[in-house]
């Protein structure tokens, strides 16, 4: 009988370089294009911020990227209200997922 078997001598594991970050919340590591705007903010706050050194450009993407992606995530959920209720009750009758093949399998060691 012939032997089978890998040819390939192997090579160590390498896992993939993760992306570099660079401070900004939201989407992809490089930020997009800036746009000046003009916005009002109270004069006290205003100098406390800059007395700190506080970047008030970067604060305000900041606050508007952590902004904008919940408002995202409450709109998905509100348009997927139904079937998330749906899934919940499937879970509260039936038990989550790894409860019911835990069951099966308790019925059939097969599985």
């Amino acid at each position: 009988m012939k032997k089978r078997g890998v040819k390939d001598p192997g090579r160590p594991f390498q896992a993939p370089e993760a992306p570099k970050r660079n401070g900004h919340i939201g989407p992809g590591p490089k930020p997009g294009p800036k746009r000046a705007v003009n916005v009002s903010v109270d004069a006290e706050i205003l100098g406390v911020a800059k007395d700190l050194g506080i970047n008030l450009s970067q604060t305000l993407e900041d606050a508007l990227r952590k902004r904008t992606e919940q408002e995202r995530v409450r709109r998905w959920r509100e348009a997927n209200r139904e079937a998330l209720e749906s899934q919940k009750e499937f879970f509260e009758r039936n038990g989550t997922m790894s409860e019911i093949l835990l069951a099966l399998r308790d019925d059939d060691p097969a599985i």
